[in-house]
């Protein structure tokens, strides 16, 4: 009998072509095979992982736990001590914290909370891509207003662009690419003037100056997303947590996320490691240390302009074409991460800060590249 193709099937492929793909890049296992090199002796620092982190006090920490967890259980009592351990680092209430896969799933959430098929987000440019995705996923429409020429936002543009059916703004501050912090007067007030939500990702936040954490008692229209990925390094066990006023943060727990939302192994590394906060205030110091090193080293570099940086990644120009670079890199074992084009800015490349045996391959491969 002939197989019935789904003219509902058909629909869904069809609407789900005109969402984005997220690209991750070239892993190092690809690149490797293809090199004839090991894995370990590619450079990877196109993700904005934090390798300043010792990788054998995370695996000795996996070691307690997999001698303590009970992994046939449900995370039961973990989250709870996680909210309560968060809560008296931050001064907030335990109340106001969600616990979530990573900071893009609690994006996610707060996109199917805020948004429905007609509703409009809106954001700015360039920016992470993750707020389109979540907002197209939901069938809003999404809109973005360019920064201004020295990365800062464009208050009065953001407002005037927002209609009755603007129902939710994401901010990204630090912002991804462009690697700077906004000012917390122009994100106060925005929120202030905005009778949506306004969502921002503080995933670099620690990496650069004050969090907006304070003001959420204050601007019951803000919620701020942390991330475990970036300053305590575990990227790979999706760790995240949102910060909100007490109701709204209630209503995203109770209403939205999902139960056992956060692996048993992640909640308790995040625990761990926020015993362990001296060691991780080390690590950002160090990160700071090799930026500043890293920007000097970049600076003298003919053909390359480099942007200031309150992350743990640097965003750069070089005088030719970017893919190109980014191509001879490859070959040479190093992954960064090429940008192309950033508001006025031509052939621009995002690289990640890391120890200096790191940094260093990258810049000798750079130089040979552009030399």
């Amino acid at each position: 009998m002939p197989k019935r193709s789904s003219f509902m099937l058909k629909e869904l492929l069809a609407e789900a072509q005109q969402l984005g793909v997220y690209d991750v890049g070239e892993t190092v296992m690809r690149l490797a095979r293809r090199l004839g090199k090991k894995p370990s002796e590619i450079v990877k620092l196109n993700s904005n992982e934090n390798f300043f982190v010792p990788l054998d006090l995370l695996r000795e920490a996996l070691k307690e736990i997999a001698a303590e967890a009970d992994p046939r259980v449900y995370p039961r009592d973990e989250p709870k001590e996680l909210k309560e351990s968060l809560s008296r680092i931050l001064a907030v209430s335990p109340d106001q914290i969600v616990i979530g896969t990573g900071s893009d799933q609690l994006i996610d959430l707060v996109s199917r909370m805020m948004l429905r098929p007609g509703d409009e987000a809106l954001s700015i440019f360039p920016t992470f891509s993750i707020y389109e995705r979540c907002a197209r996923i939901q069938g809003a429409t999404y809109k973005f207003i360019p920064l201004k020429e020295d990365f800062s936002l464009d208050v009065e543009k953001l407002l005037n662009t927002v209609t009755s059916r603007t129902r939710l703004i994401f901010l990204c501050s630090p912002n991804n690419p462009t690697a700077n912090q906004f000012s917390l007067q122009s994100i106060r007030f925005l929120a202030e003037s905005f009778e949506g939500l306004v969502a921002v990702d503080e995933a670099y936040v620690d990496f650069a100056g004050d969090s907006l954490v304070s003001l959420v008692e204050d601007l019951e229209n803000l919620v701020v997303f942390r991330t475990f990925s970036k300053v305590f390094g575990l990227a790979g066990l999706r760790v995240g947590f949102a910060v909100a006023n007490l109701e709204l943060a209630r209503v995203m727990d109770e209403r939205y996320q999902m139960p056992y939302s956060v692996s048993l192994v992640g909640l308790l590394m995040a625990l761990k490691l926020l015993e362990k906060r001296e060691k991780i205030k080390i690590a950002v110091e160090n990160v700071k240390a090799e930026r500043n090193n890293l920007i000097r080293q970049l600076n003298s570099i003919e053909g390359v302009q480099v942007f200031d940086s309150q992350t743990n990644f640097v965003l750069f120009q070089v005088d030719r074409s970017s893919e190109q670079v980014y191509r001879q890199l490859l070959d040479k074992g190093v992954i960064v991460r090429n940008i192309g084009r950033v508001l006025r800015y031509e052939n621009c490349l995002r690289v990640t800060v890391a120890p200096s045996s790191m940094m260093e391959k990258f810049l000798t491969a750079l130089e040979e590249v552009l030399g």
